[in-house]
């Protein structure tokens, strides 16, 4: 008998656990149905994330709920009586929606949305115009992964690595295709700064730049290092990785800076 009494305490407790674990925004733990059909709608754009979810019958309003990171508390960031709501962020995150009605609540959250970048894994390396014509100069941005190519394969690139003569060299940027980038003002990192978008310019190691692409995607680029080539020492690339957002038309980011 003890022993089954227990075996019934531990049960109970890993259930408590997980009841815990599910962090319910705002507390939780109201009668009220939880929200669903949570949704983040198409015309986002820039920092405005539009949230859309599928409204309940006899409740008096909504809250949005947002954090930035996986593991951050939920933080209030809207109280709405439709059934959506356009958030301003200051970086990438996660988003869920409860339902009141007076001080009653939903029982738990909605199901989660996210406007998270892709982060591709992998670092690359172009190379300027004075680079020997077997290495890659041009990069062609994909949703989960790049690709360097010869400056002569395609009219494709996206960008290229450039030596343009500025004083602060030894490279830079050189957009292809439509795009162009803006340099991260200090501290600016979740989203780009209001203005000084450019074509070409020098890059310098630890340099956080952002680029727009020609399908109105985004990217943003943490520059690595400017090594020398090796066979050619009048030649320089940059080395680089990036993230991805799969979001068309919006620019946000998580807030590292590398």
């Amino acid at each position: 008998m003890k022993k089954l009494g227990l075996l019934v305490l531990v049960a109970g407790i890993v259930l408590m656990a997980g009841c815990a674990g599910d962090d319910p925004a705002g507390g939780g733990g109201g009668t009220l149905d939880n929200v669903s059909g949570v949704a983040i709608g198409t015309n986002s754009a820039g920092r405005d994330v539009v949230i859309t979810w599928t409204a309940l019958t006899d409740v008096d309003g909504y809250k949005v709920w947002f954090k930035a990171t996986s593991s951050a508390d939920w933080t209030e960031v809207g109280d709405v009586t439709t059934n959506t709501y356009t958030h301003t962020a200051s970086s990438s995150g996660y988003y869920v929606v409860t339902a009141y009605e007076g001080t009653n609540t939903s029982a738990g959250n909605s199901n989660e949305v996210n406007t998270m970048p892709n982060q591709p894994n992998f670092t690359y390396t172009i190379w300027d115009n004075h680079a020997p014509a077997t290495e890659h100069s041009g990069f062609i941005f994909g949703a989960t992964s790049g690709q360097t190519c010869l400056a002569a394969s395609s009219n494709n690139h996206d960008m290229y690595c450039y030596d343009g003569s500025w004083s602060q060299r030894p490279g830079g940027f050189y957009a292809g295709n439509d795009c162009s980038f803006k340099l991260a003002a200090s501290g600016i990192y979740g989203y780009p700064p209001s203005s000084g978008w450019w074509d070409s310019n020098y890059v310098l190691a630890g340099d956080v730049i952002f680029a727009e692409l020609e399908d109105g995607h985004f990217v943003k680029i943490y520059v690595q290092s400017i090594p020398q080539n090796t066979v050619q020492p009048l030649s320089h690339g940059i080395t680089f990785y990036y993230d991805y957002q799969p979001i068309e038309g919006l620019y946000l980011f998580t807030t590292e800076s590398s």
